[in-house]
């Protein structure tokens, strides 16, 4: 994987999810955990999580990033789903975090 951000930036995904409150966490969890579950087999499966990004909302962003990932986690073993699922985090824009989760594929190098 490159650590250049604007090839997150720019990456195309499946799907984007915006977390702008600490009530967004569990919806975005479930959300999460069914489109995944819908989507795995999917060639090029990818998703991004952004969280909000300033100087009030560093430490918001890490909690928030962190009961996501700690739900995410909890919700694919409960319902036996096994991924492959890589994540990679960045700074997205001025205001937000990006968080990719991307299912590697072998041709790719992922």
């Amino acid at each position: 994987m490159t650590t250049n951000p604007d090839f997150y930036r720019t990456l195309q995904v499946s799907k984007t999810f915006k977390v702008s409150s600490g009530l967004d966490v569990t919806s975005i969890v479930t959300q999460l955990v069914d489109f995944i579950e819908k989507n795995i087999s999917m060639d090029g499966f990818s998703v991004r999580i952004l969280l909000p990004r300033g100087d009030e909302d560093d430490s918001l962003a890490r909690k928030w990033g962190a009961s996501l990932r700690s739900g995410l986690l909890l919700a694919l073993k409960r319902r036996e789903i096994r991924s492959n699922l890589r994540e990679v985090r960045y700074v997205h824009d001025e205001y937000h975090y990006g968080w990719i989760l991307i299912e590697p594929n072998p041709v790719n190098g992922l």
